[in-house]
């Protein structure tokens, strides 16, 4: 397994990942021995070639992760994966074609460029059934062995059940004796009697029999029941052993809030606030926020235009937030909704909400209405990567529900976070619940690369228009 960012990612992702760059390199490379039979030019127009394969290269693999195809799950069709690959492929030669444009000498031959599609298309396809066929039989899984006595072992369980690239396979299961469990539960989730035990004697010589070099320990309730004398064995034997919450939190990228004690948030790594940290980060808030205003200083000016021309009330929408240390602030948006919204109080906004006015609706979509929040950057209020920020009325109503909802506001609030990236817009307590277990993992793990990975995401997030509301 390898690890990033705190989260876990099997070897084979990188496997994949580096076996298609030559998969696309060597089907343009072969269209041109084709093209030439055999008899490529000489040495300093053969290397210009290959240059000219590798941005072809370069660019579908960005574009084939834009378009979400390293992301493989259950029930994937033959047609859609077609289709959405042919999609990949035409918004390769649209990019492709701009850059021969800005560069002339990157240009294939015609024929070259074409016939490498064709075989591309074919060859991408059929890499990823390949692929998928092997995630699917278990192909280079890590076995491991889980001890668990209710919901967090199963929230372990179905992770890795309904998560096709997880990377584990649980091979056996350890019930303490005097736990009382359903067994018929794990049945119904495809284990086998064989595979599930009660007898926590046999823990270590069940694992070395079968080359299992890892144990979740997942237990809820550990007094009296937690075998550490047997755990201890299989340790000095060199078996890791794992937190139930820890591996939760490694192999999902959240927090499982509603199991986490404070012991475990005190003890466990993270939550590190080097004063070098801070200010790296603050000063990657400063560039981006004065790049994004120049950049889009033109769209400001002409989605100004058109929410002023589209419906009454002011350009800019105003409203206090809760920032940093739960200190109150003035965030700015374009305006999105009718002036009169919120006349009723305040509401969570929900889908096709009859209050979004119809500019509105695409700005919130592609995400535009967060420009003006570069100035609330600028000014300190807020971060470009942290947790969402929400209203006063909303954060005291979320505290009392919610476990460790405030913790959430150690940091600066961001125009973009590991929540937005993951989970779709919040508009419930649930919905707050289930963002607060990505806030806490971004909260406890946060590092300047991390927010360059969230920010490349909210990129793709952004071009998908996925989310929105």
């Amino acid at each position: 397994m390898l690890k990033f960012f705190n989260k876990y990612y099997p070897i084979r992702n990188l496997v994949f990942f580096i076996l298609e760059s030559i998969l696309i390199f060597f089907s343009i490379y072969s269209v041109i021995l084709i093209f030439y039979k055999g008899n490529l030019p000489v040495h300093e127009e053969r290397l210009n070639i290959w240059i000219r394969i590798s941005i072809i290269t370069f660019v579908s693999q960005i574009v084939l992760y834009y378009c979400s195809l390293y992301e493989f799950k259950y029930g994937f069709r033959i047609v859609e994966l077609f289709l959405r690959i042919l999609q990949a492929i035409g918004i390769t030669c649209i990019i492709l074609s701009a850059i021969y444009f800005l560069y002339p000498p990157a240009i294939l031959e015609q024929g070259i460029f074409f016939g490498g599609i064709v075989l591309l298309l074919f060859f991408l396809v059929s890499w990823r059934i390949l692929y998928t066929y092997l995630c699917q039989t278990g192909f280079w899984n890590e076995d491991l062995i889980l001890i668990m006595d209710g919901e967090l072992g199963l929230h372990i369980i179905n992770e890795i059940k309904y998560n096709l690239d997880s990377g584990y396979n649980i091979k056996y299961i350890f019930l303490p004796p005097t736990i009382k469990f359903n067994k018929e539960v794990l049945c119904d989730l495809s284990f086998k009697e064989n595979q599930i035990y009660q007898d926590i004697d046999r823990l270590c010589e069940i694992a070395l029999e079968n080359k299992i070099n890892k144990i979740v320990f997942a237990l809820e309730e550990k007094r009296g029941v937690s075998p550490i004398n047997k755990l201890l064995e299989c340790k000095t034997k060199g078996i890791a052993i794992i937190e139930g919450i820890t591996f939760f939190e490694n192999l999902c990228g959240k927090v499982l809030v509603t199991k986490v004690v404070p012991s475990w948030l005190i003890f466990s790594e993270g939550f590190s606030r080097l004063k070098f940290k801070l200010l790296t980060k603050r000063l990657l808030d400063i560039i981006l926020s004065l790049f994004g205003l120049v950049i889009f200083s033109p769209i400001f000016i002409l989605i100004a235009l058109l929410v002023k021309l589209t419906s009454k009330g002011p350009i800019l929408f105003t409203q206090i937030r809760v920032g940093q240390w739960e200190k109150p602030y003035k965030i700015y948006k374009f305006r999105t909704m009718r002036q009169d919204a919120e006349k009723d109080g305040a509401k969570w906004a929900q889908k096709d909400d009859p209050r979004v006015t119809p500019i509105g609706k695409f700005l919130r979509r592609f995400r535009l209405d967060e420009i003006p929040q570069f100035f609330n950057v600028l000014k300190g209020d807020m971060s470009f990567v942290g947790p969402r920020p929400e209203r006063p009325e909303f954060v005291e109503q979320l505290k009392k529900k919610i476990p460790y909802y405030g913790e959430r506001h150690c940091l600066k609030p961001g125009i973009t976070g590991w929540a937005q990236v993951n989970y779709p817009y919040g508009a419930s307590e649930e919905d707050a619940l289930k963002k607060l277990e990505y806030d806490l993992f971004y909260v406890k793990n946060m590092t300047i690369l991390f927010d360059i990975y969230i920010i490349l995401k909210t990129i793709k997030t952004v071009l998908t228009g996925q989310g929105a509301r």
